[in-house]
């Protein structure tokens, strides 16, 4: 299972040593994953994202609707920032930013419409990348006073146009408005608008008490359907929310997929994603990985999704009418590649919290990883002259973070990890950031020293996770990675999305965001010295 962030324990096939005692690792015969495959899926889909993006500025709606869509591209945006890709997503906002109407709206991509849905999820965007570009704010709050400007007195929440729903409301129906609610939400938070909150209570209030019984059913495309479920939870409809997915889990087919509709033999593929991230947020990862897995099975050769696909044993011959997959059947959907991408976060953390009481919480002295980590922090000591700014990034249970403050304890440490459980017990720290490797929560320049150690492996985009562990670093200072070389790969299991790391691509973002690399090879660990263990040290022009 591939991590990002963590401390793994070493596994040597099928036996690992935790704490004195010996964890057996079972494998069945048969569940070897390509770990390639995977990782290559990954990529397939950033690429995706590239050809498909128009002018720097946007996504296509579709692979054959060439025309930027600004709902979709709203709400990549914190899909982007999760995944390294900073700069476009910046991009990305300044174009939305560049739209807005001057009442606060945004239309739909033709220019035509303004929808309250779309602007909705414009402002999920805006409000993610809000600390990197502050002066959105202000698109922010008039984003939300266009959108509350259409609720009715009853909390019932409208849109302009007539027919945004189209003529089918087993389809699609404005109760997919509970999405748009959390983001007004936290704009009231992050703004001190209190009355964007009551707002928000109002409408969910209203659709709680009028369409319960759409609520509770499947009732939608599953796509739209999760839309309802994905905001009941972010609302924090707990309750509510698992009660209707537990009712759902009737309509699942043979081979453990959600039908596009509670009607038909066929799949929608962003809809299995959604779904999937509303079982991993209620914390039920099988479940989850039941439907991730089969989306992700779909994946075109291109990266992309088309919108619907057949069940298993069905023929297209014998399908008439409505049991024809008929939801983008042939053009690939940009937003099942944003959910692809939110899914796969969510289950990388699931997975991440579920081992997290396995791993280590203390290294010897004399381990060559924590001497490696030692005597450069020493070297940079000595050459500055002064205290330094050190960030362990995927710090686990800080179990070199405590020796480096053992020892050099006028230093000022922050650390990061995808969890807070497992950051519990780590204690004397400036600060603590609960995020990923490719989206790390802290300024520019902000450090001297930063180390990440067997954690990079972890960071499914490595160039993407390289360039944001370079952006919080000084100029000076120093980057030190400490991992697995590709060269050994083959010597021991790995997860399923783990990539060991090779010199040629750390060289290549080295040069690229300018950098210059030392390799220290054969670094030493639990009294073993096989070549398992390579140090990349990096220090930035």
């Amino acid at each position: 299972m591939q991590i990002i962030g963590m401390k793994r324990i070493q596994v040597n096939f099928v036996t690992c040593l935790i704490r004195n005692e010996v964890l057996v690792v079972k494998k069945k015969k048969g569940d070897a994953i390509d770990m390639e495959n995977k990782v290559q899926q990954f990529d397939k889909a950033l690429e995706w994202i590239n050809k498909n993006t128009i002018d720097g500025n946007g996504i296509a709606v579709t692979s054959k609707e060439q025309v930027i869509y600004p709902e979709v591209t709203g709400y990549y945006i914190p899909s982007l920032l999760q995944w390294g890709e900073r700069e476009r997503a910046c991009a990305y906002a300044k174009y939305l930013c560049s739209i807005q109407k001057e009442n606060g709206s945004w239309f739909d991509s033709m220019d035509k419409d303004p929808y309250v849905f779309d602007s909705a999820q414009i402002l999920k965007g805006l409000i993610a990348i809000r600390d990197i570009m502050p002066q959105v704010e202000e698109n922010i709050i008039k984003g939300c006073d266009w959108i509350l400007s259409n609720m009715q007195s009853n909390g019932r929440l409208t849109t302009p146009s007539k027919d945004a729903w189209g003529a089918d409301e087993d389809f699609c129906s404005e109760l997919i408005h509970i999405y748009c609610l959390s983001p007004i939400k936290e704009a009231g938070e992050i703004c001190g608008k209190t009355e964007y909150i009551d707002s928000v209570n109002k409408i969910l209030n209203y659709y709680k008490r009028e369409k319960i019984d759409r609520i509770k059913n499947f009732s939608l495309l599953s796509h739209f359907y999760a839309y309802v479920m994905e905001g009941l939870f972010d609302l924090g409809e707990i309750d509510l929310c698992r009660e209707s997915m537990e009712r759902l889990e009737k309509y699942r087919n043979s081979k453990n997929g959600i039908p596009g509709l509670n009607d038909v033999p066929w799949v929608c593929s962003t809809g299995m994603f959604q779904l999937a991230i509303v079982w991993y947020k209620l914390g039920e990862l099988e479940k989850g990985n039941s439907l991730f897995y089969y989306a992700l099975s779909l994946q075109n050769e291109s990266g992309g999704w088309y919108g619907s696909y057949p069940a298993p044993g069905f023929m297209a011959k014998f399908y008439m009418g409505r049991k024809k997959p008929y939801y983008f059947p042939d053009a690939e959907i940009s937003w099942a590649v944003k959910y692809f991408l939110d899914a796969l976060a969510l289950k990388e953390k699931l997975e991440f919290e579920k081992q997290a009481p396995t791993f280590l919480e203390e290294i010897d002295d004399a381990d060559g990883r924590y001497l490696c980590i030692q005597n450069n922090v020493q070297e940079l000591m000595k050459k500055d002259g002064h205290e330094l700014k050190i960030c362990d990034v995927g710090c686990g249970k800080g179990r070199y973070l405590k020796k480096l403050q053992k020892k050099y304890p006028m230093n000022e440490y922050y650390v990061t990890d995808l969890s807070s459980k497992v950051m519990e017990n780590i204690e004397h720290v400036e600060e603590k950031k609960i995020c990923s490797m490719t989206n790390i929560s802290y300024e520019d320049a902000k450090f001297d020293f930063v180390y990440v150690c067997e954690a990079y492996e972890h960071a499914i985009n490595l160039k993407g996770a390289f360039e944001e562990l370079f952006r919080i670093l000084k100029k000076g200072g120093k980057l030190v990675i400490i991992d697995k070389p590709i060269d050994k790969k083959g010597e021991m299991e790995i997860d399923e999305w783990e990539q060991w790391i090779s010199d040629e691509d750390i060289n290549s973002y080295a040069k690229e965001y300018g950098g210059n690399v030392r390799i220290e090879k054969n670094i030493s660990y639990e009294n073993r010295n096989d070549g398992l263990f390579r140090a990349w040290i990096i220090e930035k022009r």
